[in-house]
């Protein structure tokens, strides 16, 4: 069933750029640890494939949005660390107010429609 996945998808990744500036608002993080952070934080509601993370990052990144820098871990090793710029702190700011208007006026919408309990979506992005 192809389309569940779609709908999944089409949900989470309009909210993607808005989880991880939230993240970022807190603090600088690598990412790896977005990764790890965005699914315990969300109840595992937002497992993030390793490479679907990058994609929306870079594109925040071309827009100002947010910055990195790599540090030296170990010996030879490197670590982008990600960082949240004014920009995406005006950008998380409306983006976040959007998303609350958009989904109290569509939970509104379809609060009466019934919904299995024993099909639980898996997460993955």
């Amino acid at each position: 069933m192809s389309w569940k996945d779609d709908v999944e998808e089409n949900i989470k990744c309009g909210l993607i750029e808005i989880l991880i500036l939230s993240l970022l608002s807190h603090e600088d993080m690598y990412g790896y640890r977005l990764k790890t952070e965005l699914a315990e934080r969300t109840s595992n509601t937002f497992i993030v494939k390793e490479g679907s993370l990058y994609g929306p990052l870079y594109r925040m990144q071309e827009r100002g949005l947010i910055s990195s820098r790599k540090e030296l871990v170990g010996e030879k090793r490197f670590r982008n660390y990600y960082h949240i710029e004014e920009a995406g702190k005006e950008y998380l700011q409306y983006a976040a107010r959007q998303f609350l208007l958009i989904y109290d006026g569509a939970n509104q919408l379809i609060q009466g429609v019934h919904i299995d309990e024993d099909e639980k979506p898996n997460g993955d992005l």
